[in-house]
């Protein structure tokens, strides 16, 4: 159910979930994740995500998988450019941040707040980080005007060659 998302889970039932290998699933509107939406060019869209839940040698394992396109804005033309991101984590959730040397290799670590977990966070933070550093098109034919205007400003050989 899409709002099982959004809300908090305690200790309990993220334990209760593992045990019995439970998922949560659904969208998560763009526009409900403020951190990540100003960072984009436009708020307009959703991520797919699921969470699959797990118990691995006494350890609370949180699969994610999340899927998206965004709007970014690119830094050559300063016009939108779409994003697709598709990504799969896996996490293991600690008790205090003194468990992160003890973890599994290969999971990254998982400290609840307050006992807490809200999902829309957690993707929402897997997003952020997946951002690139410079986002741009693919290449210069793909920009707009302002980029390629430039670029043969630069090289008028360049329109000669085209």
């Amino acid at each position: 159910m899409p709002g099982s998302l959004y809300r908090w889970y305690g200790a309990r039932e993220l334990e209760a979930l593992a045990k019995r290998g439970g998922t949560l699933q659904g969208e998560l509107d763009l526009e409900r994740l403020p951190r990540l939406a100003e960072l984009l060019n436009s708020d307009r869209g959703s991520v797919k995500a699921a969470l699959r839940f797990r118990q691995q040698g006494g350890w609370l394992i949180i699969a994610l998988e999340h899927a998206a396109v965004l709007e970014l804005t690119c830094q050559r033309c300063l016009e939108p450019v779409a994003y697709r991101l598709e990504d799969t984590v896996e996490l293991a959730v600690l008790e205090s941040p003194s468990q992160e040397q003890r973890r599994p290799e290969g999971l990254e670590p998982l400290v609840l707040e307050d006992e807490r977990f809200r999902p829309a966070t957690l993707v929402e933070d897997e997003l952020i980080i997946a951002l690139p550093f410079v986002p741009r098109h693919e290449s210069i034919e793909a920009c707009g005007s302002l980029a390629r205007d430039s670029v043969l400003l630069s090289d008028p050989e360049r329109e000669e060659r085209s």
